[in-house]
């Protein structure tokens, strides 16, 4: 893949609190959106995959089966013990430096489809500096941010991700569906 190009950069070493909080048991990347699907972290491999960027997942040394997945889909491995989503895109993106932007997705988030990641991955193209997804004027995922963010990425900490980072002068968003906020931290309750 070109050095031009940028890439998908996919969290996946977060602990799961909320999840476990509101019921949910065990790694919530492994669980099954329904009885006859793949599990949530192969079809976040898949749907980027398929956009034909490169990929790479970051994710905890110990989550052997989310290593597994990405190993088997051929997407490059970052292993990283992870306190927040600071710390996983800074080492994310330092293994990753070749690339020319990062769009940023999270481990979670199933019904994100290729034509989210192609929607980002065309405004940066296009000259963005950083590029996110909203539905409803709310803000969603992925989130795009341009070559020139690299150093800014790499000294990410803690868990407020790349927000910091995100200029309302700079920032291009677009309008999307619903599944641009949709994640797996709450447990459906059956009704």
């Amino acid at each position: 893949m070109d050095s031009a190009t940028p890439g998908i950069l996919i969290l996946a070493a977060g602990k799961g609190s909320r999840y476990i909080a509101s019921g949910g048991s065990g790694n919530k990347l492994l669980a099954s959106i329904n009885d006859d699907a793949p599990t949530v972290i192969e079809t976040v491999i898949e749907q980027a995959k398929l956009s034909g960027l490169p990929v790479a997942l970051v994710t905890r040394p110990d989550y052997l089966a989310v290593r597994q997945h990405a190993v088997k889909a051929g997407v490059q491995l970052v292993l990283c013990e992870s306190g927040g989503s600071g710390e996983s895109i800074a080492a994310g993106v330092a293994m990753t430096a070749h690339w020319n932007g990062w769009i940023i997705t999270l481990g979670d988030m199933p019904w994100l489809t290729v034509d989210h990641y192609r929607q980002v991955k065309e405004a940066l193209e296009k000259g963005a500096a950083q590029v996110r997804l909203t539905y409803k004027g709310k803000p969603g995922h992925p989130v795009g941010f341009a070559g020139c963010y690299a150093e800014a990425l790499r000294n990410l900490q803690g868990d407020e991700g790349a927000r910091a980072l995100l200029d309302p002068r700079l920032l291009v968003t677009f309008e999307a569906d619903a599944a641009v906020q949709r994640d797996l931290d709450v447990v459906a309750k059956p009704r």
